[in-house]
């Protein structure tokens, strides 16, 4: 080979090939009293932009487009950290202690009978809803046996994951298109009508691919007992993943360049959860937990379905006790 065309060839792969890690600081959030690493930590910046931790606890600072941020997540306390402060590659949080009343009971060997609800799926991609990252839908789990002791060994989450095939042929098709979405249970309790106190339970995250139109989740283990008034089971958004199952950084906004500046809307990822109008009463909220303004509003598919009542409803099943 010829020298001069070598070194020429070399410079030019260097000048085009990223350093590994080049820029990169990678820190890691843990908690304060145990040193463990706390996944999924919902880390918030800027005009309503964020991130969260992987499944290790870390996240990369590069990715922080503010000199501050604040951090939360369930059962610590929530923390605004300044990017200057940061020592050690470090950040901790505070656990909080907190204490369910009537909700996660002991469980006991007693006569049961199991009752379900079916999820609503209608199959039609087009009458359904793609959760932005970032953002959270709370359903309202209602509880009918109100004079009993209720359980719940499992739910069921809709979704419908094929869209239609522009692959160039005369006659469109549904078809399904891979993708990988990680997302977390949250369960609230039920203050008059609204989605209220978060519930502190273990850690539940679920993963949805484009094989996914009927999640069942098994929350036996969990303990997790219905209290009068029912609560809201709320699935967040936390961004795309890779095959394995591990959480890809993805800011959640797409950009565009407009002539009044750059435009910022919310990337809405798959999957599309159905949504039907059956019911009178609104069971259905959503807030995004990047915003400041952290408040639930109503859900709906769209501006021009306000007139009719908007919801996503799951599938449960239910022990229900006999004494």
């Amino acid at each position: 080979m010829n020298i001069k065309y070598f070194i020429l060839s070399l410079c030019i792969f260097l000048k085009l090939t990223p350093i590994i890690g080049q820029n990169e600081t990678i820190i890691t959030v843990s908690n304060q009293l145990t040193a463990l690493p706390i996944a999924y930590v919902n880390i918030s910046f800027g005009d309503k932009d964020g991130i969260y931790t992987d499944k290790n606890g870390q996240f990369n600072l590069s990715l922080i487009a503010s000199d501050s941020m604040q951090l939360s997540a369930l059962g610590y306390e929530t923390k605004i950290v300044f990017v200057d402060s940061i020592k050690a590659q470090l950040i901790v949080l505070n656990p909080v202690a907190t204490q369910l009343e009537e909700v996660v009971l002991s469980d006991k060997k007693r006569k049961f009978k199991t009752e379900k609800t079916n999820p609503i799926n209608d199959k039609d991609f087009l009458n359904s809803y793609r959760n932005p990252i970032g953002s959270e839908i709370a359903c309202l789990i209602e509880n009918n046996f109100s004079d009993k002791e209720v359980k719940i060994k499992s739910i069921t989450i809709p979704s419908y994951n094929k869209t239609m095939d522009f692959s160039g042929k005369k006659k469109q098709v549904l078809k399904r298109h891979p993708f990988t979405t990680l997302y977390s249970l949250s369960f609230y309790t039920n203050e008059n009508g609204l989605p209220g106190k978060e519930i502190t339970t273990e850690s539940i995250v679920i993963l949805f691919n484009e094989k996914t139109d009927k999640l069942n989740i098994d929350l036996e283990q969990h303990q997790i007992y219905l209290p009068e008034n029912g609560f809201y089971l709320a699935l967040l958004n936390l961004g795309p993943a890779d095959a394995e199952g591990n959480l890809i950084p993805t800011s959640p906004f797409y950009e565009k360049a407009t002539k009044e500046g750059l435009y910022k809307f919310p990337k809405h990822i798959k999957p599309y959860f159905p949504v039907n109008y059956s019911k009178s009463t609104n069971n259905t909220y959503r807030r995004s937990r990047f915003d400041n303004d952290k408040s639930w509003t109503l859900f709906y598919l769209n501006e021009r379905k306000k007139d009719k009542v908007n919801n996503i409803t799951l599938g449960t099943e239910l022990k229900v006790f006999e004494d």
